[in-house]
This record gives structure tokens, sequence and C-alpha cells, in this order.
């Protein structure tokens, strides 16, 4: 199941879309902004719909994402994703997430076709050829088509929401870790600090360490971690039970919470790389759900199971001879 980024689709963007039509608009370019998708550069209707498509480029540049709508017909369009190589990872991410909320908010019906590039001239006139006679033929794939299924399919896995017993083949999707975080990780797992907090530089696209060290009281935890922006905290809890808290306040941006609930599976399995197998995972919207209590009573109820004997072995009884009873 595809992992919604929380982006919406602007009232602008719906408006300029429903109009198009009418206004003789060939080409809408749409991009994210902040929290929204919002309509961005148009081209209008000169020609044939192959001699529109070689200005298509010209909206275009080497490291910025966008939606292409192309106007096939009167009512029908085509989906454009546009995601170059020199976009960075968390934009190319986003792009991935907020597609389907973009197509299902303007009218699924009304998009018949759908495309993907890498480069410009993915959608010149030559490469709407290429990509019509990819859809309308069964032959093998071209080098260039195998690797744009190739992104395709990477950048879909980068979306797709990760569970915390996932194996899929995205579990690696997570930005590198500091070599300060990695020497962090270490020193909790051999126990030498109890405490780690951890945020992500989406920036510098890095897993920075925030803290390491050793707390004297379980409620200092909640001292520790950010009220504002996600985490992600390695805490031995009485020195025998490892847990990892991902904390997301509801005050944090949508992008930051899209990031940390992408990544946060990538990075536990870094994480066991580096030594710490967690006995317990926790998720809290408020760090403030971490007091002493609240910790206490999860390591309860999540480490204590019911004893259950285990039942004696019966000797079968042999055939035709009939069970031995005890006397009571």
């Amino acid at each position: 199941m595809a992992h919604q980024s929380g982006i919406r689709v602007s009232s602008a963007l719906e408006s300029q879309f429903r109009s198009a039509s009418t206004d003789g608009i060939r080409v809408l370019q749409a991009h994210i902004s902040g929290e929204s998708v919002e309509p961005g550069a148009t081209q209008s209707q000169h020609s044939t719909l192959l001699d529109d498509f070689d200005s298509i480029p010209k909206l275009l540049n080497d490291t910025t994402p966008c939606y292409l709508l192309i106007r096939l017909d009167m009512d029908k369009w085509a989906f454009a994703t546009y995601v170059p190589d020199g976009a960075n990872v968390r934009s190319k991410m986003l792009y991935a997430a907020t597609k389907a909320t973009v197509t299902r908010t303007l009218g699924e019906s009304h998009f018949i076709d759908t495309m993907f590039g890498t480069t410009q001239d993915d959608f010149s006139s030559a490469g709407y050829k290429r990509h019509r006679v990819h859809a309308e033929s069964s032959a093998p794939l071209t080098e260039r088509e195998q690797e744009l299924e190739r992104i395709r399919d990477d950048e879909s896995k980068v979306a797709e929401a990760p569970t915390m017993d996932s194996r899929r083949s995205h579990a690696r999707a997570v930005y590198p870790l500091h070599e300060d975080a990695k020497r962090a990780i270490r020193e909790f797992a051999s126990g030498t600090v109890n405490f780690v907090l951890l945020t992500i530089d989406s920036q510098k696209e890095t897993v920075n360490v925030e803290y390491a060290g050793s707390v004297q009281l379980h409620d200092e935890m909640k001292q520790r971690v950010p009220q504002n922006v996600p985490s992600y905290a390695l805490y031995w809890f009485d020195g025998s039970t490892r847990m990892f808290v991902y904390s997301c306040p509801s005050s944090s941006s949508v992008r930051e919470r899209m990031v940390y609930s992408t990544f946060r599976h990538g990075f536990t399995e870094c994480v066991r790389d580096l030594g710490v197998e967690f006995d317990i995972r926790m998720e809290v919207d408020d760090p403030e759900e971490l007091s002493a209590e609240a910790l206490e009573s999860e390591v309860s109820s999540r480490l204590v199971k019911p004893v259950v004997a285990q039942p004696k072995f019966k000797r079968p009884v042999p055939p035709n001879r009939r069970p031995r009873t005890t006397p009571s």
C-alpha cells in the first residue's frame, strides 16, 4: 500500500485544471511547494500533439522534479512524472508518494495514460513515440525502457509505508548514518551509554546523533526528546531492556513526519547491523508521553507473559490392549 505524504492539491491547481480545455492549455506543470501541490508554468496548444511535445523540455531543468498534466484530447489527459537524476532523495520520495493524491483529487477518469521520465528528452516528441510503442506492444523492453522501469519501481518502494516486521526490498531506505552516530550506537550496544538520540538532516541527507550519554532517571528521557521535530531514540530501560522510541510530534511538518516514517524501518535495520536488537519499539505523538510510569507500563505489558505449563507426554495405548486406569 502506498504511503501517502499528507500533501494536498491546492484549489488553484484544481481550478486551472478544470478550465484547461477552454483556456487552450496543452500542458499544465505542477510542483510541490510546502505542503500543497501548486500550478506552475503552462504551455498552450499550438499544433498537433507531437509538435507540442517538442516544447515540453523547455519547462524542465536538471534538478527539479515536477508533474506534467498533458492534455491529449478535449478531456483526456496523460499524467507524467519528471524526476531528474540530479534531484535530491527527499524530493524524489515526495513526488512518488504524492502522485496518487494528485490523480485522485483531479479525477482519475481524466487520465488515460501515465508517463515517467528522468531526462528532458523523455518528454520530447521522440520520447513520447517511444513511450507509446512500449505501451502498445509486448516486445522486449529496450535498455532505456528497462532503466526507467527500474527507477520507477525504486521510487515506488521508497514511497511504500514500512512496518515494524517488514522485510521488503526497501528495508534499507534510509539516509546514511554519520560516523558519530555509528559510534554512539556501538557505545549503546556495549552498554557504555544508556541513551542515544538521533535526528535526520534532510538538507545534508544524513542521520546525526544529537545526544549520547547516560540518564539517571527514566523521566529524563522525555526532557531530552525534542518537542517540535521527530526523532529516534535508543534507551536501555533498567539496563536490561533495549527500547527504540520513534517520536513524531503533531506540531512537526508533514514533510518531516513522512521522512521519519518512511526511513524508520531502514534505520532500525542499520542499527541492528551495529549490534543492537530491540526488545521493545514505541511510537509517541508527544514526548510528554515518555514518563517513567508510561515506560514501566510499556515494558511490563510487552515482556511479562503468562506462564503456560507444558503438557506432559502421554504414551499411546498399544493396539488391542485396554488402557490402564488408576484406582481412585
